[in-house]
């Protein structure tokens, strides 16, 4: 009986001891599944973190590419033709670069006269084909060669600023980039205002222009118009 006795009692050590290593890993366990949990959060974040930088770095390419300086056809200054600018072509790639608004309105400056050079022959082979009604004709190539004249005054007087500021950068920089400074939204805005009543004018060609219908090959078509 003793015996037994003493069996059982070395059991219970046993099966104590037993339980021990298995509580304390219990403990180790819960102890590792907080840490689990930070770990596989912060891969979480990084994985977060490394998809926007991605689609970030999409986007910035994107607007760099097809949207940044759009105004100015792109990052990089191409030589167009412009007769009635009349501007040397460093003095236009200046333009590009230091007045890039100004820039853009000498281009649609020259987009202008040609139309109004364009309307103002249409109207001469008019009256050469009905001379006994020239004078309607000549009435209305007045109003458009009045129009010609004084925007081509107004550019004459933007144009010298441009060719001075040039000069005076080339030869002081410092004192050329405070000129630049000084005259960029003063030039734009004379631009733009003798601008105003030629593109009022041409206005009433290109509402008489067939635009095609539907809706791609309209679009096609209000795109050529405007980049082309």
């Amino acid at each position: 009986m003793f015996g037994f006795l003493k069996k059982s009692k070395k059991d219970k050590q046993e099966g104590s001891e037993k339980s021990k290593p298995a509580e304390s890993g219990q403990k180790i366990d819960e102890k590792k599944a907080p840490e689990k949990k930070k770990k596989s959060r912060i891969k979480f974040i990084l994985i977060l973190l490394l998809i926007l930088a991605a689609v970030g770095g999409a986007a910035f390419t994107v607007y760099t590419l097809y949207f940044s300086n759009a105004g100015n056809q792109g990052t990089q200054y191409k030589k167009m033709d412009l007769p009635h600018v009349q501007l040397p072509e460093e003095m236009m790639k200046f333009s590009f670069e230091h007045f890039p608004d100004l820039y853009n309105a000498l281009v649609l400056y020259n987009q202008q006269i040609n139309l109004l050079d364009a309307e103002i022959a249409r109207i001469e082979g008019i009256g050469q084909q009905y001379p006994d009604q020239i004078k309607i004709a000549q009435k209305e190539k007045q109003t458009w060669e009045k129009t010609k004249t004084a925007v081509e005054k107004a550019f004459l007087k933007i144009k010298n600023p441009v060719k001075e500021t040039y000069v005076l950068y080339q030869v002081n920089k410092e004192e050329g980039m405070a000129r630049i400074t000084e005259l960029d939204n003063e030039l734009t805005a004379a631009a733009n205002e003798a601008l105003l009543p030629v593109q009022t004018l041409t206005q009433k060609l290109t509402s008489q222009e067939n635009i095609p219908q539907g809706m791609v090959q309209g679009t096609i078509y209000k795109l050529k118009k405007k980049f082309l």
